[in-house]
């Protein structure tokens, strides 16, 4: 598990530059390939985020329109893409440029994180569950929130558990990562303590572990704080009101818990088209939290149901690239494409919950006291209670592919050994 001295890691095998530069290499050559046979076609949140990054470069106005400035959708995604587009031009062939280096930092912070928290042996298959997952594929061609996501969040983790460097310097460093990551999603926000309590919780912990853990706390809220502060002074001079990073929590809480809902996105209704996103949100988020604890066992009910979305399912790198796959495929093509990701999805899926019980059976209680499995948790419950969609678990992407490498490492080290008693007895 996470220790809190630089000897914790001494002896342990890490994963070599070579390796690191293979598996990127396996995750350029299936990216580019895919590149090379669809075509970028924005739709959904991929419109948004073109139109919100080119009016930020013509106009320096986040919004629609250049004159409806708004705060509804978190501004992070659309400022990397908005620096992309003025420092190299409008034109997708740079989006796709950006999410194979994306891709390829996810890659090596999760090999790093892996192998610290872990082992070699489970960094390099968690490493190659991720170049090789379809849906992280498909990205390529999507302008999105969570490939910049998952990098920040797992950067994070990197940077949270060097026990080599001073607390205050990976608390900082942690925090420059996660206040971007919040203005991404600002789910992150959360992350400081989700990350601390999973290392505190550990077995053993000792006062200077408190102390260090408490900094590394500090230290990241304070680096967080000082990176969000100029937006959120932004917004409230737009609105007047306090907005940390978006307006659109009411709004998703509601969407997931109002009548009739199913869980997932639902259009805004009608009837509040006369209040900016700040108010309507407020209206929304009232009537989610009343319906809530008008039928308590309505909201068990619709949590279990959603977390049940958050898994049952992954199609969203085919729906989000429909046009550009019909182009090349035809109709056909959606359809086969679609089970494929369903079944690949199914066996990572199968091969993460198997890590985690190999991990429990090893470790019981000690095996959820790791950022990898807490953050797992974490988004499980936030997405049980708010909105829900196969798209969602992509941004913990990362961690699931290190307990898939659990059980990957397990399976192989098992065969290995019965391949050498074999051996030995024939």
């Amino acid at each position: 598990m996470v220790g809190e001295k630089a000897s914790a890691d001494c002896g342990k095998p890490r994963v070599s530059g070579r390796q690191f530069f293979l598996v990127c290499l396996v995750a350029v050559g299936l990216r580019t390939a895919w590149a090379l046979l669809i075509d970028v076609v924005p739709t959904s949140d991929s419109v948004a985020y073109d139109q919100f990054a080119r009016n930020l470069v013509d106009y320096g106005v986040y919004g629609w329109t250049k004159e409806q400035p708004f705060t509804f959708w978190p501004p992070g995604t659309s400022f990397l893409y908005a620096a992309v587009f003025r420092l190299f031009g409008y034109g997708y062939s740079k989006i796709v440029v950006l999410n194979i280096l994306l891709s390829c930092a996810i890659i090596v912070v999760t090999g790093r994180v892996a192998a610290r928290l872990y082992s070699k042996e489970v960094a390099l298959f968690a490493m190659l569950v991720l170049a090789a997952w379809p849906t992280l594929i498909m990205f390529t061609t999507l302008l999105a929130s969570e490939l910049p996501y998952l990098f920040l969040t797992m950067a994070a983790i990197d940077a949270w558990t060097i026990h080599n460097r001073s607390p205050a310097l990976r608390g900082t460093t942690a925090g420059i990562l996660l206040g971007a990551a919040s203005l991404v999603r600002p789910l992150a926000l959360m992350l400081p303590f989700v990350y601390g309590a999973a290392v505190l919780f550990e077995r053993g912990h000792s006062r200077q572990r408190w102390c260090t853990q408490l900094t590394i706390i500090a230290a990241c809220i304070t680096a967080m704080a000082v990176l969000i502060s100029p937006w959120t002074w932004r917004n409230y001079q737009l609105y007047g009101d306090p907005v940390l990073i978006s307006t659109n929590g009411g709004a998703t809480l509601w969407m997931g818990n109002s009548p009739g809902a199913r869980g997932d996105y639902a259009e805004i209704p009608e009837r509040l088209d006369g209040l900016n996103d700040n108010e309507m949100s407020k209206v929304l988020g009232a009537e989610a939290k009343q319906f809530i604890l008008s039928d308590p066992l309505g909201f068990v009910v619709r949590t279990i149901r959603k977390i049940g979305m958050l898994y049952s399912n992954e199609s969203i790198g085919v729906n989000w690239n429909a046009k550009g796959i019909q182009n090349a495929f035809g109709s056909s093509g959606l359809i086969v494409l679609k089970r494929f990701t369903q079944i690949t999805w199914a066996i990572i899926f199968l091969l993460s919950i198997t890590g985690g019980l190999i991990l429990f059976r090893k470790q019981r209680w000690r095996a959820f006291c790791s950022p990898i499995v807490f953050s797992i948790f974490f988004y499980t419950v936030v997405h049980g209670v708010i909105v829900s969609q196969d798209r969602y678990h992509v941004v913990f992407a990362a961690q699931l592919t290190i307990l898939a490498g659990v059980s990957l490492a397990a399976l192989f080290e098992r065969r290995a050994i019965n391949s050498e008693y074999i051996t030995r007895v024939s």
